[in-house]
């Protein structure tokens, strides 16, 4: 098929993302701080931003998948942001440019809708870089704007909700109906391999909302990873307001906002001009994250202490 270059090929999505595409047909190569486990053509090319050397990285590389990135947290500073995810990516388009790469898929964000901060503000700025590239005669620039991305090895937020729901211990969500849009991890790299693929094609170019096509409230979140995990729900029927309350008083209004909180995509435009459809549903691929995470929690106890796996 194509010869693709995938940056950030070793973290999460990266990890699910080379194996599908070597299973559709392309040669992949990867490239990072570190070389994903099982990685056949990898380039190590340190930190990401104004002054990486791509060349040696994009010979006869056809289509560019961006996953490498500073992603939102709340101990990056507001430089970093720009430093890597507007700088670093003007940096690797341009090199694109230079090497005759015909189609690039950059991951950006939901924050990039908005722009309310500096993550955001920054994945806005690299949406920027991909636009110009897609002007010029022959290519294809793609932005791709996912929410929380999940999956049982998923970190952040994610992984938080993972353990939360793992202990086991009554938890007050009982009346939260909020609806947040998610993308699994599994939907998010199969609308990537499709969105590169129209890219070579010339098809495609533009910044689009990914999601799966279900929304799910936290109440619903909770019960089906506990469903997963083999737990009873254990959701307790307090009022969502009480909560609001209580994260006011200790201080914690950001973390309930997340938590309780609307936050809905429009996949729509992405499934029409790519032709594209989840290929699984939200809750099936939540309850499975529940199974995975019981199942990898197992193997961790199991192993020796001191020794280390791949996730």
């Amino acid at each position: 098929m194509a010869k693709v270059l995938v940056t950030g090929a070793s973290g999460f999505i990266g990890r699910h993302l080379v194996p599908l595409l070597a299973a559709r047909g392309h040669e992949v190569v990867e490239a990072g701080r570190r070389p994903r486990t099982g990685a056949e053509r990898f380039f190590a090319v340190g930190g990401i931003g104004a002054a990486t050397d791509w060349q040696a990285v994009l010979a006869g590389v056809e289509a560019v998948i961006h996953l490498a990135g500073v992603a939102h947290r709340e101990d990056a500073r507001e430089a970093e942001y720009f430093a890597v995810n507007d700088a670093g990516t003007a940096r690797l388009i341009e090199a694109c440019a230079a090497a005759g790469v015909r189609a690039v898929v950059f991951i950006s964000s939901i924050a990039a809708r908005e722009g309310v901060n500096a993550y955001g503000l920054s994945k806005q700025a690299g949406e920027g870089h991909v636009r110009r590239f897609a002007g010029a005669k022959g290519k294809a620039g793609i932005a791709l704007r996912p929410p929380l991305v999940y999956g049982h090895e998923a970190p952040g937020n994610w992984g938080r909700l993972q353990r939360l729901a793992a202990s086991g211990a009554p938890l007050p969500f009982g009346l939260v109906a909020n609806r947040r849009s998610l993308c699994s991890v599994g939907n998010l790299c199969d609308a990537i391999a499709v969105a590169a693929e129209a890219g070579l094609r010339g098809i495609g170019s533009g910044a689009y909302e990914v999601a799966d096509r279900e929304q799910v409230s936290l109440r619903e979140i909770l019960a089906l990873l506990r469903t997963g995990m083999g737990r009873p729900r254990r959701l307790l029927p307090v009022p969502p307001s009480l909560l609001r309350l209580a994260g006011h008083l200790t201080g914690r209004q950001k973390m309930m906002a997340a938590l309780l909180d609307d936050l809905t995509l429009d996949p729509s435009d992405f499934m029409r001009v790519f032709a594209w459809s989840p290929p699984e549903m939200a809750q099936d691929a939540i309850v499975r994250c529940g199974q995975d995470y019981v199942k990898q929690s197992r193997r961790a106890a199991s192993r020796p202490r001191g020794s280390t796996s791949s996730p």
